[in-house]
């Protein structure tokens, strides 16, 4: 029996309207609803990137005067989906910004992740990531080689 995980499967967010956040997060990435709890007690919902997963993702209402997420506070700094193809990675961030969703696009080398906020603050990104064969380097997140491997729509966004 091996101790070590699977992998990472889910993650749940705090939010201050969850009807709110729901509709957000749905439109944004298309998630499919699993499940929503509506009562006296808690709200929340249950979002997944695939219909036959349970989920990847849950919201739960804290309430509309809760405070946001403190930069640089310990804490949960972001949660990231990773994208099929770099193809898919250009629609993510075209749709993003046709929402008029703030982003900040980093080149990793290795990577590229395209990283935003959802309504309360909290950290989010979509990323694609080269196959390992294909990084060129032991390190990936201290050698600073090879950028520019990534050409697409943020290409500006890239050299300002």
């Amino acid at each position: 029996m091996a101790f070590t995980p699977a992998g990472l499967d889910h993650v749940n967010i705090f939010v201050r309207d969850c009807k709110k956040s729901h509709a957000w997060y749905t439109d944004i990435f298309g998630f499919h609803t699993q499940d929503v709890m509506d009562n006296e007690r808690v709200r929340g919902v249950f979002l997944s990137c695939d219909p036959g997963h349970a989920h990847d993702i849950a919201l739960f209402e804290v309430g509309r005067d809760a405070p946001g997420p403190h930069p640089r506070g310990v804490g949960l700094n972001h949660v990231a989906w990773r994208m099929k193809s770099l193809e898919d990675l250009a629609e993510m961030y075209e749709r993003l910004k046709a929402k008029g969703v703030p982003i900040r696009v980093i080149d990793h080398t290795v990577s590229l992740g395209v990283y935003f906020s959802d309504p309360d603050g909290n950290g989010l990104e979509v990323y694609y990531e080269q196959p390992r064969s294909e990084w060129n380097q032991d390190r990936p997140f201290s050698e600073k080689t090879g950028k520019g491997r990534f050409p697409g729509p943020w290409d500006e966004a890239l050299r300002s």
